[in-house]
């Protein structure tokens, strides 16, 4: 295992800004680790991951304010970690995950609901990374 000093640069900042799923793990109740694949955007730094509002991960994040993403290939992997908050989501946010994974078109059908109303948006900021490559 390595570590970083901030975010990758070479192979993996290139593989971070496309459309994979990530595994996000938050702490649960009792402090049982709770994992879960996730689609997210790499915006600003910031890993931004759409999730149902009063979820299992918001609830988690909602009380610790921290979380760790992974990004796996074959058999390498990096971890970012670091402090975490939920805003309400807007339908553009939404859009924008979806136009990442499926396209412009499927996206305009996906978000022309106000199911963002029912979601939040976590921004984690990264503050420790570290992997295998």
């Amino acid at each position: 295992m390595a570590e970083l000093v901030g975010p990758p640069d070479g192979w993996w900042a290139r593989r971070i800004g496309e459309p994979r799923t990530v595994v996000l793990s938050t702490t649960g109740p009792g402090g049982r680790a709770h994992a879960a694949a996730v689609w997210y955007l790499w915006r600003d730094g910031e890993v931004q991951i759409v999730t149902g509002r009063g979820s299992q991960k918001h609830r988690n994040i909602e009380r610790t304010g921290q979380a760790a993403v992974t990004w796996l290939d074959d058999w390498r992997y990096l971890t970012a970690a670091g402090p975490v908050t939920a805003e309400p989501l807007t339908r553009e946010d939404r859009y924008a995950l979806w136009a990442h994974y499926r396209g412009p078109e499927v996206a305009a059908k996906e978000t022309a609901s106000d199911a963002h109303e029912e979601m939040v948006l976590l921004r984690l900021s990264p503050a420790r990374w570290w992997g295998q490559w």
